[in-house]
């Protein structure tokens, strides 16, 4: 049981720092696009941003997902690596079918994998609306 507890809260743990890395590099290049972003139109730029939000939010639920998926394959949680990635997916997103369970005594890993797929869809939410919100906001006063 501690030995998942601990295996658990390393992939958390990875999975977050690697989301709050990715966060800081959309922001790095925010940054770094500000003198384009600022002049109009403004309408093309909003949705370049948004696509730039979508697409890192996805590569931070893909990590997470594969990340755990390998964790059950290497621990032979489950006998293919697509039933593994199908589990860490539904677990991840908080959905949990049921059609797919981790083993009773793995049954931690499953719990967390729910938890750190919580957290991290918070913490894309949070990248989404901060993000957006900078840039309407460096929009409005560039206007003025």
């Amino acid at each position: 049981m501690f030995d998942q507890l601990i295996l658990g809260s390393c992939i958390t743990l990875v999975s977050l720092v690697s989301g709050a890395v990715l966060w800081w590099v959309l922001n790095e290049t925010l940054d770094w696009m500000e003198p384009w972003l600022r002049r109009p139109p403004h309408l093309v730029k909003s949705f370049v941003v948004i696509l730039m939000v979508v697409i890192s939010t996805m590569s931070m639920m893909t990590l997470g997902v594969w990340l755990w998926a390998i964790v059950f394959t290497w621990a032979a949680v489950f006998p293919t690596l697509e039933e593994a990635v199908y589990y860490s997916l539904v677990a991840y997103t908080t959905l949990g079918l049921g059609d797919v369970i981790v083993p009773q005594e793995k049954r931690l890993l499953g719990g967390m994998t729910g938890a750190n797929g919580f957290l991290m869809f918070g913490l894309m939410t949070a990248m989404l609306t901060d993000t957006l919100r900078h840039v309407r906001r460096m929009q409005r006063k560039s206007k003025n």
